[in-house]
């Protein structure tokens, strides 16, 4: 294996870009916290407006 001396290493370009998969994770995530939200929303709803099911 051949060493890169310092100068050439400051020219190399790349890795700093945004790929798919980053762009879906992410989106993934953000759609995991809308829906836990929106089941807390609707549990504390529930609650308030004292329309819960029975347990029994």
């Amino acid at each position: 294996m051949n060493r890169i001396s310092d100068e050439k290493l400051e020219e190399v370009i790349g890795g700093a870009s945004v790929s798919g998969t980053i762009i879906n994770a992410f989106t993934n995530v953000i759609k995991v916290l809308i829906d836990a939200g929106i089941g807390v929303g609707s549990a504390i709803r529930r609650v308030h407006d004292d329309k819960l099911c029975p347990l029994e």
